[in-house]
Parts: structure tokens; C-alpha cells; sequence
């Protein structure tokens, strides 16, 4: 039994989707009760969110990891960073709904190569890498560093107006080296 994949085996991993086709969730409770609460916790930790959105991003991102688990979409791999890496998503989403999101491109990567994780974060770094290195800081300091728009501008010199058109040239630029249309 491998942590990645919640403890199931490739056999218990392949019970768990026929019993879900049969609707029968006895099982998929089980497994994901103990990473619900972890997911809950991780999110409130690493997004300082509070209890409730915490929960309801890991509780819609339990009901589509369902809902691909029967649609057969969900292969045995890294499925604990998977449910990690959609809650994370489901939570940025619904915190700020009307901006275009780096994590966005990587989970769009995640829907689009469900089948192969690994080929998709390798497209990713491979998209990275063709972006110029004032685009590779900007969605660095913003994206992971949590820094301000307003912030990033005083850094460049430039205006904030300017950061802001720059940051969506090269969020732009990046899915579309991706092959997104989103």
C-alpha cells in the first residue's frame, strides 16, 4: 500500500471505482475520510483559510474526484497530490473568482492529462522554460511568492497598470505553449 495513492493497493484502488460504478460509497468514504481532514488542514495552513472554505473546496473537490473516478478519468498514480493540488485549486477559485491564476494553468494541465500526471507537469516545465526570465520573476513573485501586483511594480520600476498587462502577456504566453484556449 502506497501513502500516494491513500493506502490502496492497485487491487483496492480498482475495488474502490467498481464499487462507485455500482454507487456503492461505503469504501470511498472510508479511504477519503482520513484525507479530508487532511486536505482541511493543509488548506488552512498553507492559504490561512478559514474552516468553512476549507471544507467546501475539499468537499466539491471530493465530489468531482468521485465523479472521475466512475467516468474512469482517474488512474492509479499520485492520487493524494492530485486531491491536494484540485482542492488547493477549488479553493483559489472560489477566492477569487475573476483572475486568471497560475495554479489555474497547472490544474487546466492536470484535467487535460489526467491519464499521465507527470507528462503534464513536464509540459509545464517545458512551457516555463520558453518564457522570458522578466515574465519567469513576475509569475514567480506573484504566484508563489504571494507578492502584490503593487508591490512587484515598485521591484521593476514600473506602474502598477503596467505590471498588471504585463503579468496577463505571460500568463497569456504560457497557455498558450500549452495548447489552452481557457
Amino acid at each position: 500500500m502506497e501513502h500516494k495513492n491513500f493506502g490502496l493497493s492497485k487491487v483496492s484502488f480498482e475495488k474502490l471505482v467498481a464499487d462507485l460504478k455500482k454507487n456503492d460509497t461505503i469504501f470511498f468514504e472510508q479511504v477519503f475520510l482520513k484525507q479530508f481532514d487532511e486536505t482541511i488542514k493543509y488548506l488552512r495552513r498553507e492559504y490561512t483559510a478559514d474552516y468553512e472554505d476549507a471544507y467546501d473546496a475539499t468537499m466539491d473537490t471530493l465530489l468531482e474526484f468521485r465523479a472521475r473516478f466512475v467516468d474512469g478519468k482517474l488512474s492509479y498514480g499520485n492520487l493524494r497530490f492530485l486531491f491536494t493540488k484540485m482542492a488547493s485549486q477549488m479553493f483559489m477559485r472560489s477566492k477569487n473568482k475573476h483572475s486568471t491564476d497560475l495554479d489555474d494553468v497547472i490544474y487546466m494541465i492536470v484535467e487535460e492529462e489526467e491519464d499521465d500526471l507527470e507528462d503534464g507537469l513536464g509540459l509545464f516545465n517545458k512551457a516555463w522554460e520558453t518564457l522570458g526570465e522578466s515574465c519567469k520573476k513576475l509569475l514567480t513573485f506573484h504566484f508563489y511568492g504571494k507578492m502584490k501586483l503593487t508591490e512587484i511594480a515598485i521591484e521593476f520600476q514600473k506602474t502598477p497598470e503596467t505590471i498588471r498587462k504585463q503579468k496577463e502577456r505571460c500568463v497569456k504566453g504560457l497557455k498558450e505553449q500549452l495548447g489552452l484556449k481557457r
